[in-house]
């Protein structure tokens, strides 16, 4: 574990932090080479990037608040100190997504080709944020006797290794970009893509539960269910625009 990469002067420079940034980095490299390919504009991405950014981390850090409220509610002051840890992605998804999809409005561009451009971007960027996660020592999991448990200097020696979940996601994360990119220009409907990734990501997250340690033991739970939430809400959304939208006249591609 690596928490400080460097310090310069009284500068602290945090892996985290660092990772955090490369992840939206290759996220708006993806995004640039994706637009570029499919809509020859790639310029508007910096303001997809930028409105990700902002909902982003303001809904990860409500969503954490929310799953570990006990932590917070006998000291408030705590929900604005972030200490480069203490972020949900459901909460960075639907506040950026939904700040980022308002952008697209403002700008006329079409509501499923930034929801798909969205679905081929995260994965990669929650892989690359995963590392950041290891090398700060955050998101750990339960003890483990496997060989690949990793011991944290926060748990002691009499706790032992833990289960690298964060390489679980970031190995798990990694093998859905792999299959959404290969398939990206696969689907005959818009918003396929988005939908497999919200899919993939929540049986992912779902699993990882299992293993991660929470020193809230019901915030696993909430967020297992938080997961499976979201995943039939994906499977019900697909059902409706392959069964439902074809047999509908015309069969075209509105919503």
């Amino acid at each position: 574990m690596h928490r400080v990469l460097f310090q310069i002067g009284s500068i602290t420079v945090y892996s985290y932090g660092v990772f955090l940034a490369l992840a939206f980095v290759t996220g708006t490299l993806l995004a640039r080479y994706r637009y570029r390919e499919r809509y020859k504009n790639p310029d508007i991405i910096l303001d997809f990037v930028l409105a990700a950014l902002i909902g982003g981390i303001i809904g990860a850090r409500l969503f954490y608040v929310i799953g570990h409220w006990k932590d917070f509610a006998q000291s408030p002051g705590k929900i604005f100190s972030l200490n480069m840890e203490g972020l949900v992605f459901y909460g960075g998804l639907i506040l950026g997504l939904g700040l980022t999809l308002l952008v697209g409005y403002l700008k006329k561009q079409r509501f499923w080709d930034v929801m798909d451009l969205a679905g081929l971007c995260v994965p990669p960027a929650l892989a690359i944020g995963r590392i950041g996660c290891l090398l700060n020592g955050c998101c750990y999991g339960k003890p483990t006797s496997l060989p690949w448990g990793i011991t944290y200097p926060m748990s002691t020696a009499i706790l032992g290794p833990r289960h690298p979940t964060q390489i679980y996601e970031l190995v798990l994360d990694l093998a859905l970009f792999a299959i959404l990119w290969s398939k990206r220009d696969s689907f005959s409907r818009k918003g396929t893509i988005f939908f497999s990734f919200l899919m993939g990501y929540s049986a992912i997250r779902f699993f990882v539960e299992f293993f991660r340690e929470h020193a809230n033991p019901k915030a696993a739970l909430f967020f297992q269910l938080l997961s499976v939430f979201f995943f039939l809400l994906s499977a019900i959304v697909l059902l409706f625009r392959y069964r439902i939208l074809p047999s509908a006249k015309g069969g075209s591609d509105l919503l």
